[in-house]
């Protein structure tokens, strides 16, 4: 026996204890998916001030490594940002009480898939086109 909270959602809402638990969990994950955004924001910053002191040379360049770096780091960026913006939603319906319902289906979501995908808001056969 676990001396645990129980993660495991058979059925109905949360318990106060899922809720403070995934609460802070989400609190963190949204905190270091800003940070991440950030620092992205800052990358792409230096990556075109590098580009701007350099003439431009083809010749170097053949791959396109600039405009792909550029590519890459805003990709990650707006990742960043989506996943922070998911969360944000997520924690209005934990205070709404809402969260951990299937906004397909309406069917409990498992606390083990809350825990494994922070802010998800479909249960694994809605998520997979099973339903």
């Amino acid at each position: 026996m676990s001396s645990g909270p129980d993660r495991r959602m058979t059925s109905g809402p949360l318990s106060d204890a899922q809720r403070t638990e995934l609460r802070q969990l989400i609190i963190e994950e949204r905190a270091r998916l800003a940070a991440q955004a950030t620092t992205m924001a800052v990358t792409f910053d230096e990556l075109v001030a590098a580009a701007d002191l350099e003439p431009p040379d083809d010749e170097h360049d053949p791959d396109g490594t600039t405009a792909y770096e550029r590519a890459q780091v805003s990709s990650l960026r707006s990742s960043s940002e989506q996943g922070a913006a998911a969360l944000d939603v997520a924690l209005d319906h934990l205070v709404d009480g809402t969260y951990g319902a299937c906004t397909s289906c309406g069917s409990p979501i498992p606390m083990d898939r809350l825990l494994a995908v922070l802010g998800t808001d479909r249960c694994i056969a809605c998520a997979s086109g099973r339903s």
